[in-house]
């Protein structure tokens, strides 16, 4: 009768340590897909992509800009494509380097993957506006605050928050100014999804409202 009771028992603390080596295994695979998930690596854009955005002012919530971004080719060193039929340039890091409106020369460091949260970067860049010949600088601090889900036109999707805050220069009206600035990176997109931007005149938020992205 031992004998018998004692085999049950052994048996019972046999399937009690596989139960709670399973659960154990589930668990750690549960958490490591989580932190893939809150851990974002360089996009691979491809041919085809494409981005379309509006922008509104924050202030009257007037729509006073529209931005349809397509990508033309890929390489190891730049994304080419266009914006409003005009020459778009970006770095593999999605840092436009030159768009419809504007030039950007120096470090161009606006995402800095892989994107996790607590991550702090800083950068100085300089820019020619096209539109309207003025010339200046930025000088950024950048720091990934939340992971999140953020909600635009184009759908909701959880995004990565970077936040930044620094100082402009306008070297053509002799105007500065503090800058804050807030970008959320959205994976599912290969792109940032929204923007608001306050530099003390302008006032601004962009949003996704159409996305199409190659498999």
């Amino acid at each position: 009768m031992k004998t018998k009771m004692n085999t049950h028992a052994q048996q019972l603390n046999d399937w009690l340590r596989v139960a709670l080596l399973a659960f154990t295994v589930l668990c750690s695979s549960a958490v490591s897909a989580q932190d893939a998930a809150k851990r974002a690596e360089v996009p691979s854009i491809k041919v085809g992509d494409r981005w379309k955005y509006e922008q509104s002012d924050r202030r009257t919530g007037v729509k006073d800009a529209e931005f349809d971004r397509r990508v033309t080719a890929v390489t190891a060193s730049q994304i080419e494509g266009t914006e409003n039929d005009s020459k778009l340039l970006m770095t593999p890091e999605l840092s436009v380097m030159e768009s419809s409106t504007s030039v950007v020369s120096g470090e161009a460091k606006a995402l800095s993957f892989p994107l996790e949260v607590g991550k702090k970067w800083a950068y100085k860049t300089s820019f020619v506006n096209k539109v309207s010949g003025n010339k200046g600088r930025w000088e950024l601090e950048a720091t990934v605050v939340a992971f999140e889900n953020v909600k635009v036109p184009a759908g909701e999707f959880d995004a990565f928050k970077v936040a930044y805050k620094g100082f402009w220069n306008n070297d053509t009206t002799r105007r500065n100014g503090r800058l804050v600035l807030a970008n959320w990176y959205a994976p599912a997109t290969r792109s940032v999804v929204k923007t608001e931007y306050d530099d003390g005149f302008n006032n601004w938020v962009r949003q996704l409202v159409e996305f199409q992205i190659q498999p």
